[in-house]
């Protein structure tokens, strides 16, 4: 201690001021962080449908335009012959929504301890208003969309130009390993991404049809909400069932037990069959980590850090298995074999 100038003293000072600057910016800027990581995972969308073209021997950047105008067209084609029938199921949506909640809430009024039930629960639709005020307010949805677009599709066009210059946060010695881990975390969010566009489709379809089976109205609707929501690991199931239990029980409320039922057994067969078959070829996150990362998210960026937490922890858990498990401290990563994070493992001593 004796031996420190003021220099060091000063050094030392700065750079503790420095990470805790750092820090607080990093709070403020937590929707901006948000932002980016969208856009990570649009242009790891892009890439995957740009790569297998580049494979063929098309230039990288020809190959990532042709990839953005494939999705478009798939994307038209999509709007072309379902987004008529969709668009009328959405119309009806919101109004049959305010019905099953208003008919839900007054059945409960008529139940013992109806009120006090009622006053413990939240107005939803003074939250969902507040909710779209928020979505709607300061920059906006529509700038916020065009700005995670943008952002991806330059990031798509040469995301090796972004990691290496993140990769220089660190000592050059570490450099490569950290490119060799930023791959690695890039090939197994795609892989994650459509083991998830597959699963949800699956869901969407299995609501769809059994909601039309049972009479459900909007079924169409109500089964692409559920697999957009089916996105949002162990929650998003609930979320996305909500919606049809209501409308089921304006309805007709002996509607309920089956669209209930049909929710079950999309999830249990999603959860049981389908889930199993496709993480052969994917990561499989811990679910109590899964947990934890959605409660840590939501309660640092709010909704959108749910919707985003599963992708997320996805590449730092993949992160921290390539660099902090397997590189530093020289464990075999036997959790993530499928992600093929422990390749060299056989040089493990």
């Amino acid at each position: 201690m004796n031996n420190l100038t003021k220099a060091d003293i000063v050094r030392g000072t700065l750079i503790v001021l420095l990470l805790v600057g750092i820090a607080l910016l990093l709070v403020k800027i937590t929707a901006t962080l948000m932002l980016i990581f969208a856009a990570v995972l649009i242009a790891a969308v892009i890439r995957a449908f740009s790569d297998p073209i580049h494979h063929r021997g098309v230039p990288e950047t020809l190959s990532v335009l042709l990839a953005i105008v494939l999705i478009v067209v798939l994307l038209t084609g999509f709007g072309w012959l379902f987004g008529h029938s969709l668009g009328q199921q959405f119309d009806s949506l919101g109004t049959r929504l305010t019905e099953g909640y208003q008919t839900v809430r007054a059945w409960i009024a008529g139940l013992p301890f109806g009120a006090a039930i009622q006053s413990a629960t939240p107005d939803v639709q003074s939250l969902f208003g507040r909710a779209l005020s928020v979505a709607f307010g300061a920059v906006g949805i529509l700038t916020n969309f065009i700005l995670v677009l943008v952002g991806a599709i330059y990031l798509a066009l040469d995301p090796g130009l972004y990691a290496r210059g993140f990769s220089k946060l660190f000592p050059k010695q570490r450099s490569g390993k950290v490119l060799e881990a930023l791959s690695e975390s890039g090939h197994v969010l795609r892989k994650y991404l459509a083991a998830q566009l597959i699963t949800m489709t699956a869901v969407g379809t299995m609501i769809y049809v059994g909601l039309s089976i049972v009479g459900v109205p909007s079924a169409g609707a109500l089964g692409l909400i559920s697999g957009l929501t089916n996105f949002i690991p162990l929650i998003g199931p609930f979320i996305g069932a909500v919606p049809g239990i209501l409308i089921a029980f304006a309805d007709d409320p002996e509607k309920v037990v089956w669209a209930a039922l049909v929710y079950f057994v999309a999830q249990q067969l999603e959860g049981n069959v389908l889930t199993p078959i496709v993480q052969r070829h994917a990561v499989s996150i811990p679910p109590a980590v899964l947990i934890f990362a959605l409660a840590a998210m939501g309660t640092l960026f709010g909704t959108i850090g749910i919707i985003l937490a599963a992708p997320l922890t996805v590449i730092i858990y993949t992160l921290v298995a390539k660099l902090w498990s397997h590189e530093t401290l020289g464990h075999q990563v036997d959790a993530l074999d499928d992600a093929k994070l422990d390749g060299d493992s056989e040089d493990d001593s």
